[in-house]
């Protein structure tokens, strides 16, 4: 069977002689998409100024990028990274996390919070509510990337990827990705967006229902090679396992409460 071969130019263009990746496009395009989309949930609900959400999303959008990098370096690729710490400058090679992200988004958030003395969900239900479908353009550029593909496949839409250099077959699980944690997760949260009156729902929302999609594609995503199998599972879906743990714990506080 013919395969199609994955041929896609991961470079969007040359900023100053860099290349500027499509995936990093995402990200500065992600920003303004999740900042506007306020725009139109403040004209349903009024929960939040967008000179307020604007200077807290700033913060968070670095925090979110460091958070990023950092997890991956620390609990994916350490030996990498310390074999030659320059690594860490090239951003257009990728190595992000999207756990890391989380974390970092989080503490940014408790930060913003405590200093404007208000609810922490105030922030983060409202980037929740827009934030799948950012995801989804990311996962499309993941396949861009030719990177994070799935384990080798004999269906006929499988795609030889070159970089991994064996000429197999795999499922572009990066298209599975992008229309289940991506695309699937921004539809309900965002019919769902009437629980944004209620401090907290569209997080725990947000947390168990990507946990439960992630953790599903992760079955035909192919493990990171320095890492491989735990206990017949990858580390990602370990990570979601814990999303989804949290995501219960923090709903049954809050209805305990």
């Amino acid at each position: 069977m013919d395969f199609y071969v994955h041929h896609i130019n991961p470079i969007a263009f040359h900023f100053f002689g860099m290349p500027f990746a499509w995936y990093w496009l995402v990200y500065f395009c992600g920003y303004f998409l999740v900042l506007y989309s306020l725009k139109f949930i403040e004209k349903e609900y009024q929960l939040l100024s967008f000179f307020e959400f604007q200077r807290y999303l700033f913060g968070g959008f670095f925090s979110m990028l460091a958070g990023a990098k950092i997890f991956y370096i620390l609990f994916y690729n350490f030996g990498y990274y310390l074999d030659d710490p320059s690594r860490i400058l090239k951003i257009w090679e990728g190595g992000m996390s999207f756990h890391g992200a989380l974390i970092g988004s989080c503490l940014w958030t408790y930060f913003f919070s405590r200093k404007q003395r208000v609810s922490f969900w105030k922030y983060s239900d409202l980037v929740v509510t827009s934030i799948g479908l950012v995801l989804f353009f990311g996962r499309l550029a993941n396949f861009i990337n030719g990177e994070l593909a799935g384990r080798v496949s004999t269906l006929p839409w499988a795609v030889v990827f070159p970089r991994y250099g064996d000429g197999l077959a795999r499922h572009p699980s990066q298209i599975y990705e992008a229309l289940l944690e991506g695309f699937l997760l921004f539809l309900i949260m965002w019919r769902g967006r009437k629980f944004l009156l209620e401090p907290g729902r569209q997080s725990v929302r947000f947390l168990f229902f990507y946990g439960l999609f992630r953790f599903i594609c992760e079955f035909v995503r192919a493990p990171d090679s320095q890492i491989g199998y735990l206990l017949g599972l990858t580390i990602g879906q370990f990570y979601c396992l814990a999303m989804i743990g949290i995501s219960f714990l923090i709903f049954t506080r809050s209805r305990n409460q």
